[in-house]
């Protein structure tokens, strides 16, 4: 896995020109990284709290629509950020034929670059939220584990990623699928309750979901409430064990690339 990063100066441009070529031609630029969530959780704060006037569970349940609005962010940054990783990632080897086919290149680090974007993406929201609590509410020292939660995220981008990116060259199937799956996804992660809210029965659900707790610790980084390392460090095992399985498939799926792009 370390020759990844052995020529990580090389992902760098790579995720550059993606997100200069995404934004072409647009009025506001990447100023969209921050719009799009940003009407996305003002939507559903007004949905849930507005208008079904949902509380948030847990120790600080009356926080007000602000408070909610800023934990509902807190969470889908991670989540969206996951999401758009995993889908682009459906399609990352046949998008990139010409590296695949014609130059010398470690294909690996196409999915370094993708991550590297969802990075860059998830740095400008968190610049908004963490704005937004230094006005409300000043700094916390739990903010200090928000990069142990970044790189607990990032960690398992890379490793579906570098999964999916390899499946999906062999099974098209998958960059129609895994959208799908993913609008799921959301309702089964703990973006819009904390994990102590979930009945028994999806709390097990939850358990078995890999963004569960890095959702979790960066909320409770966040907003300072309680995070329960003993329960999560099988989780962040099993990240490290995912992203060394991922990087091994994608070695043994690369020989056939060429011959499917």
């Amino acid at each position: 896995m370390l020759n990844a990063f052995s020529h990580w100066s090389l992902a760098w441009p790579l995720a550059k020109k993606e997100l200069l070529g995404r934004y072409r031609g647009s009025v506001v630029g990447l100023a969209w990284a921050l719009v799009t969530p940003m009407l996305m959780v003002t939507l559903y704060a007004i949905v849930f709290q507005g208008v079904f006037k949902a509380k948030w569970a847990g120790p600080d349940p009356d926080v007000g629509m602000l408070g909610y609005t800023t934990r509902l962010f807190a969470g889908l940054i991670v989540f969206t950020g996951f999401a758009e990783a995993a889908t682009r990632a459906t399609r990352l080897i046949q998008d990139n034929a010409s590296l695949v086919k014609r130059v010398i290149f470690p294909l690996e680090l196409l999915g370094v670059a993708v991550v590297l974007q969802s990075a860059i993406h998830a740095l400008l929201q968190t610049a908004v939220l963490m704005l937004a609590l230094l006005l409300t509410d000043g700094p916390r020292w739990s903010w200090l584990q928000v990069p142990v939660a970044w790189a607990w995220i990032w960690l398992l981008q890379l490793a579906f990623v570098w999964f999916l990116s390899a499946m999906g060259c062999y099974l098209r199937d998958l960059q129609h699928l895994v959208p799908t799956l993913v609008s799921g996804l959301l309702f089964l992660t703990p973006v819009f309750y904390p994990l102590e809210a979930a009945p028994a029965a999806l709390r097990t659900l939850l358990m078995l979901n890999p963004l569960t707790f890095p959702v979790e610790l960066m909320r409770a980084a966040w907003f300072g409430t309680p995070f329960d390392w003993s329960a999560a460090w099988p989780a962040l095992l099993a990240a490290v064990v995912l992203v060394v399985g991922a990087r091994w498939l994608f070695e043994r799926a690369r020989p056939g690339f060429a011959d499917l792009v």
